[in-house]
């Protein structure tokens, strides 16, 4: 027999269940469709983000929070492509322009920057010189030159912006002579005078020394935060699979099943099939996966509309009607699918494949959430399928079911 081994890059396996992404240095430069994983990621990620700069308005050093902010993009950058991060990029960024204006938006954009520099740099094994340099002409070049062509192009928006910083200027001066620091605010006063009528020079100054400051705070104080992620992360991946045992089950027509207990590895096995398959996953001809929830797979509200979801050209009433007698369906064509019981919406999510003519259905546990009689009918419909030509590989850890062939791998065993 074969087994599931440890570890390997191979371990991270995306839950859209494509080829891997050809990388350069890190980052990748072919565009894929993020998976609910990544997406997710993005999202937890840019809220708090934003999270940071909403609170920061509500004190008078909101920049030093732009440390705090970068770790979430640091984190994203250390696991994930570079797509995951520009996607929780532009979601924190509308939202912060929507909670807090312009000024706030800017601020996330370096922290997205200089926390993706800083998260690559730890992944890469960067020392602090060269993740410094590269901060400065990627961080710093794209910040500044965003910044400030903007604000010459909106001349309303930078009058107001500088407003604002004359404002702010006048509220820190005035905290300062409050607690015996007068002489320090009028030291300062004509340097930040002379700032905001030179803005032109002064920002991208600013922005430089910002720059150098912010990617070093996040490398001192974010580091150990990004390496307690990453070492909690990697202790839940995922088994990597060995090659030979992706290609025995590939190579075998009919029904195979994979037993083994749960944890053996199982569902790591089918995604690596998957992901092995020259064919799209869902597309007309290509893999279709069902998993032991059906109620997680059903997006119609009758049975008709789940089975056309997705698919264009849209198939003909007679195409579904076929489909639904052939798993046992009959007349359920206008019924309502919140209706139906944990065994129908299981012979809905096989119709579904079916319809798409698929060249290879994985079977994820689908037995597993059933009662008796709904597991009895759905061997039957799987045996059934297998018997008109298509492909299955079915997962299971149920003794029942290794009956359904006698082509079987042990999962988690090796000979």
């Amino acid at each position: 027999m074969y087994s599931i081994t440890r570890p390997g890059w191979h371990a991270c396996l995306s839950l859209n269940l494509r080829p891997p992404v050809r990388t350069y240095d890190g980052w990748n430069f072919l565009s894929k469709r993020l998976s609910p994983s990544e997406l997710t990621a993005a999202a937890v990620m840019a809220d708090l983000a934003v999270g940071v700069v909403v609170i920061a308005k509500l004190t008078p050093f909101a920049y030093l929070t732009t440390v705090l902010g970068g770790i979430p993009f640091a984190v994203l950058a250390l696991r994930h492509r570079s797509q995951v991060v520009t996607v929780a990029f532009w979601i924190a960024v509308v939202l912060t322009f929507l909670l807090a204006g312009f000024s706030s938006a800017t601020q996330v954009l370096v922290m997205a920057v200089f926390g993706a520099v800083s998260g690559r740099a730890y992944k890469n094994g960067w020392g602090r010189g060269r993740t410094t340099l590269t901060a400065i002409a990627v961080g710093w070049t794209v910040v500044t030159t965003l910044t400030v062509g903007i604000l010459l192009a909106l001349p309303g928006l930078r009058r107001l912006n500088l407003e604002v910083a004359a404002t702010q200027w006048e509220g820190t001066s005035r905290a300062l002579t409050r607690i015996g620091l007068g002489g320090l605010a009028d030291a300062l006063d004509p340097t930040v005078t002379w700032s905001i009528e030179n803005w032109y020079i002064a920002l991208p100054a600013a922005q430089l020394f910002f720059s150098v400051v912010v990617v070093l705070l996040i490398g001192r104080i974010g580091k150990p935060t990004v390496q307690r992620v990453d070492r909690a992360v990697r202790r839940g991946d995922p088994p990597a699979v060995e090659p030979s045992l992706v290609e025995k089950v590939l190579d075998r027509p009919g029904l195979t099943v994979l037993a083994g207990p749960n944890g053996a590895g199982k569902s790591t096995l089918l995604k690596a099939i998957a992901d092995a398959d020259t064919a799209a996953l869902g597309q007309i001809g290509g893999v279709s996966w069902i998993g032991q929830r059906p109620d997680s797979q059903i997006l119609g509200a009758r049975v008709i509309d789940d089975l056309a979801w997705g698919l264009h050209p849209l198939p003909s009433p007679d195409e579904m009607t076929a489909v639904l007698e052939r798993v046992g369906l009959t007349g359920f064509e206008t019924r309502e699918t919140d209706t139906l019981s944990g065994g129908e919406q299981q012979r809905l999510a096989m119709a579904a494949a079916l319809l798409r003519t698929p060249s290879l259905i994985l079977s994820d546990e689908t037995t597993a959430m059933l009662d008796p009689q709904g597991r009895a009918d759905l061997r039957l419909t799987l045996q059934s399928i297998a018997a008109d030509g298509t492909r299955i590989v079915h997962a299971s850890h149920l003794p029942e079911d290794l009956a359904l062939s006698s082509r079987r791998i042990e999962v988690g065993k090796r000979s």
